[in-house]
């Protein structure tokens, strides 16, 4: 099935299917979103999502945000992905440690509740790092995947994991069910393990004939000394929309964190429009003439943008009725919460097409200041706002620190490419044009009776 599939999408263009990629992602994460919430309520949805975010925590700390090197050294053209292969497998053997050893020291502390759930088990740390461990290399074959601009294998792979997601939560809620028994959270935990290692070895057999081949120069200490001006960048961009979750922890509980996930969840998959587009520009920016960049990315930023607008005015209108409807009348509080953070998703959609620009030209270092001056204000607003708002004061919060990262990421961007705000973000009727040229191929192939 992998294969065939694979197959069938290669013939599309690589910018439409990633963008298609996203709209078919999002129906398959509301799916399970709403099956998880349905099962285990809001507690337990937020004790699953507070695993979830430490082990994401982890990934970012330890990752040294090498997936962006890699992607830049491979889409030079010049690089041993076997020799390459090596030297991440010896990191993520050191990283898988080093994760052990951080989790021992959690739970050991008297705020090991606020990362990870109380009264799980020594299974719960052994599970963790296996995630960890599955998510950095992960991260490692997508980003040689993109670096060779085979972007709609990655998509592949993870509409198949989504499905597989579906099936497994469907079939094991459904057989408790039907014996009298609920789905608990260490099930859903090790259900995303399983997705995850299934996404793995999908993206490792994408890649067998690349690690087939031993030519090149082995770009490890070319990967870090790319990613490493971006690490603080990525890590302060992280905690900006992560912190909130164990903040929300710390004062409010779980029942509050899975309310809460379940609106920036909402919100956030708006993003997938943006972030398709970002993983399209970095592997065309490291390659292209630079005379072509600031155009094809201000098109981008225009499209995505547009796209994410229309799409938080369709969730904002929906989602006060659905969500009570879906996910159950205990999770009605969060839609204030996804109001509120909606117009901050919108304006950060404009950072995850630009960022990736400003990386690919070799300047991490303002995605960075970006990255800590919004941070130094999710941090002050959320200590003022969730102890007397709650959740609402976390969307707050978080809005308007995704609103002032946006301002600043635009006024570099105008900065170093002399545009215009209206080039960046207005549409033009050339961009209706190039997305009816890019579903023109695909359009002719359904009336030729399909591809096959």
């Amino acid at each position: 099935m992998p294969e065939f599939f694979s197959k069938l999408t290669d013939r599309i263009p690589k910018t439409l299917y990633a963008f298609g990629a996203s709209l078919v992602l999002m129906p398959l994460s509301l799916a399970n979103g709403v099956l998880i919430a349905r099962t285990v309520g809001p507690v337990g949805k937020g004790a699953l999502d507070l695993i979830l975010a430490t082990a994401g925590l982890l990934v970012m700390i330890l990752g040294f945000s090498l997936a962006p090197g890699i992607t830049y050294v491979v889409a030079k053209g010049k690089t041993d992905i076997r020799s390459l292969t090596a030297r991440l497998l010896l990191v993520a053997g050191a990283q898988t440690v080093a994760t052990l050893m951080i989790l021992v020291l959690i739970s050991n502390t008297s705020y090991s509740d606020k990362f990870l759930p109380t009264g799980v088990g020594r299974w719960l740390l052994l599970g963790t790092t296996l995630y960890v461990l599955l998510e950095l290399l992960t991260a490692s074959w997508k980003a040689m995947l993109v670096g060779r601009q085979e972007i709609v294998r990655v998509n592949n792979s993870e509409m198949l994991g989504r499905i597989l997601q579906f099936l497994l939560l469907f079939g094991i809620a459904a057989t408790l069910a039907s014996k009298g028994g609920n789905i608990s959270v260490a099930v859903l935990f090790a259900i995303a393990v399983t997705v995850s290692a299934f996404i793995n070895l999908s993206l490792i057999f994408k890649l067998r004939n690349a690690f087939k081949e031993h030519t090149g120069t082995n770009s490890f200490r070319e990967a870090v000394g790319f990613a490493a001006p971006c690490y603080l960048a990525n890590l302060a961009q992280f905690l900006n929309y992560r912190l909130d979750v164990f903040v929300v922890s710390f004062y409010s509980g779980y029942a509050s964190v899975g309310r809460y996930t379940l609106a920036v969840g909402l919100g956030q998959l708006i993003w997938m429009l943006s972030n398709a587009a970002a993983t399209v520009l970095l592997p065309k920016i490291a390659a292209a003439e630079h005379d072509d960049r600031a155009a094809h990315v201000m098109r981008v930023n225009r499209l995505a943008l547009a796209a994410s607008f229309a799409g938080a005015i369709a969730l904002g209108i929906a989602g006060s009725q659905l969500i009570p409807l879906l996910y159950g009348e205990a999770f009605r509080s969060s839609i204030d919460a996804l109001l509120w953070i909606l117009p901050g998703i919108v304006a950060f959609s404009i950072v995850n097409v630009l960022a990736a620009f400003l990386a690919g030209i070799g300047k991490p270092r303002l995605n960075l200041i970006v990255s800590t001056i919004s941070l130094a204000a999710t941090i002050s607003l959320d200590l003022v706002l969730i102890p007397r708002f709650d959740i609402v004061g976390a969307a707050i919060a978080s809005s308007v620190s995704y609103i002032i990262s946006a301002t600043i990421t635009v006024a570099f961007f105008v900065k170093e490419t002399n545009t215009s705000l209206r080039d960046l973000l207005l549409p033009t009727s050339g961009d209706l044009k190039s997305v009816l040229a890019l579903t023109e191929p695909l359009l002719r192939r359904a009336r030729l009776g399909g591809v096959g």
